[in-house]
This record gives structure tokens, sequence and C-alpha cells, in this order.
């Protein structure tokens, strides 16, 4: 039990393990009202660590219910976007680009996207949430952040597929185009009438190209679920964490073998799933540092605590804010402890 007690410590530094094992961190906390705010005994019940009352659970849920509002419109936004069409751009028959097979079964089916990109980071942060951090409120941020980072992925996406209306490498072959076609004698182009597939669900998705959403959703959540490990095993400490480094860069791989796999079904080109994949990795960081502190703070481990503030008028950890630094509200954590990095720990061996 030691063994695994001490791998457990090795990545995740901070979790409440053996002499830490106390997993009582307080959701949020506010000066007490009852007090004379910003007096000579409040400030002295401040810093003795009194003084202090926890937020009810209806401030909390009224704080964040419209993030969670905003998720649920965005998942129905972007399943109607999904089922529509957009702009068509122009083409040439002759362009061998687009003149590639259509795969019928694609490597990556929408339902193993899916599992991929939300069903996995899911299977990672609630564990680690409920049985490492040992913290609800993280389950509560972990959850909520990856919801946002896919859902607003996948309407960025959509919106941006519509409008560019780019033509997929196997155009040609859901177009179906009637034997002997060419292009306009004039403007040596062709447009969508030229057509005469009758599965418009499939026609239209052949101008839905650029960017790749196997790509940008794939990296929205094995990009949010990265950025999580790196918070919980400190990666931005400046301390040369190599083994958590690439057990944290890990679920990237996967999201890079699914932008792969759609060059091979003939989905998409490269510039599709390079935008893509970029894409859904800057909205996965918004989403993250939506929720938690930033890498090199001394608490990323733990999430921001919730917005509500029901006593904004009295002091608060917001004001107090280090010389070259932000400031952030944050779970309330009692340890402090300096960890070793890897390199420190190997030369005393």
């Amino acid at each position: 039990m030691s063994v695994i007690a001490e791998a457990v410590r090795f990545f995740f530094p901070a979790a409440p393990i053996g002499r830490h094992a106390s997993a009582d961190y307080p959701l949020y906390t506010r000066d007490d009202p009852s007090s004379p705010p910003r007096s000579r005994i409040a400030k002295q019940k401040e810093d003795d660590g009194q003084g202090r009352v926890k937020v009810g659970f209806k401030a909390v849920v009224a704080s964040y219910a419209p993030d969670w509002i905003l998720a649920l419109i965005l998942w129905g936004v972007l399943a109607i976007l999904n089922r529509s069409g957009g702009h068509k751009r122009e083409f040439s028959l002759l362009d061998t680009s687009i003149q590639h097979s259509h795969a019928v079964h694609e490597r990556v089916p929408p339902n193993l996207l899916a599992f991929v990109s939300v069903g996995i980071p899911l299977l990672v942060i609630v564990p680690i949430s409920l049985f490492v951090s040992r913290n609800g409120w993280d389950v509560h941020n972990g959850v909520l952040g990856l919801v946002m980072s896919y859902t607003m992925t996948g309407v960025v996406t959509q919106v941006i597929k519509m409008s560019v209306g780019r033509p997929r490498p196997d155009l040609i072959a859901r177009c179906l185009p009637a034997p002997g076609s060419a292009d306009h004698p004039v403007f040596g182009l062709s447009t969508v009438d030229i057509c005469t597939s009758t599965n418009m669900i499939v026609l239209n998705d052949g101008f839905k190209s650029f960017p790749s959403g196997h790509s940008s959703l794939s990296f929205a959540g094995l990009g949010f679920l990265t950025l999580y490990l790196a918070g919980k095993m400190h990666l931005g400490d400046v301390r040369g964490h190599r083994t958590r480094a690439w057990f944290a860069l890990s679920p990237l791989l996967g999201g890079t073998m699914v932008a792969i796999s759609r060059t091979e079904d003939n989905r998409h080109h490269w510039q599709d799933v390079l935008v893509g994949s970029l894409l859904g990795l800057s909205i996965a960081w918004v989403s993250y540092r939506t929720y938690y502190p930033r890498m090199s703070h001394k608490q990323c481990h733990l999430p921001l605590a919730p917005r509500c503030d029901p006593d904004n008028e009295v002091h608060d950890d917001l004001d107090d804010v280090e010389e070259g630094r932000d400031g952030v509200r944050l779970l309330e954590d009692e340890h402090g402890d300096r960890r070793q990095s890897e390199e420190e720990v190997a030369w005393r061996r």
C-alpha cells in the first residue's frame, strides 16, 4: 500500500496522502459580517485564521448556473449546426486534391470521437478529483471546464465550416457529377448544381472541410485533460519534472492520432487538421484558465473558488496581490511545504 501511496505522491505532489491525508478543503470563505470590516479586531481575526464563514450551497449553485445553462445551449446549437448546410465554394472537376475516394466507414466515427474527447477525460478527471485530490469542488470545476471546452469548440468549428465552405478531398465522390460533365467553359469552375447526388446530408457535409471538427474536438477534450494533469502535477514550477511531463502530455498523442485519421479517411486537407488542432487547444486553455489558476501558481492543483461573493464590501484575497503576480481566489490549502524536484531527489541518492 505504501508503494501505491508513494507513486501517487510522486505524480501528484500536493495529494492529501499520508500525513497530509486531511481532505478538509473548505469550498470558499469570506469575512464574517458580524465583525467590523477592516477594523483592528477583524484584521487580528484574519491573521489568526478566524472570523471566516462558508458560503451557502445555494449561492454556489447560483454562481455557476449561467455556465451550465450556456453549456446546454451550446450543445443544442451544435446539434443544429451539424445538420445544417452552409456556403458551398465553387470548385473544379479537374482539381486532383478533391478527387479522392469517399470512405463510408471512418476510422474514428462520431461515437468514438465523443468517447475520446469527453469520455476518456471524464474517466481520468473524476477519479483523480474524488480519490486523489479528495475535493468535491474540483470534480465540479473539472467537469464543467471539460464540457465548456468541448461545446464551445464544436460551435466555433461548425460556424467557421459553414462560412468557409471549403470542399473536402472526397467532394467529387460525394457530388457524383454526370458522365461527361465539365467545368464552365468561361470561368473554368463548377458549382454544386453540377452534382447528381440525392443524399443532401452527405453532399452538404462535403463542403465543410475547414477546419477539421474531429481535430478541434479531440484536442479540446484531451487538451483540457493535459492542462488538468499538468496543474495537478505542478509542471509549471520550473523544476524540470520529466516523468510527470511525459505522463501529462500523453493525452495529446491521442488527439494527434485522431487528427491524422482524418487525412487517412480523405475527410480533410492537412491545413484543416492543423488549424482545427490549434483551435481546440486554444479554447481548451481558455476554458481551463476560467476555472483553474495559472500553472506557475503555488496552488495550481486547486480549482478557483466559486465566483459568488455575498459580502463583497469587505477585504478578500483579491486585495492581497503580490508584486508581479495576478491575484486569484483559491480554495484553501494548509499544506504549503516545499517540494523537491526529480533532479534534487536524484542527486541525493
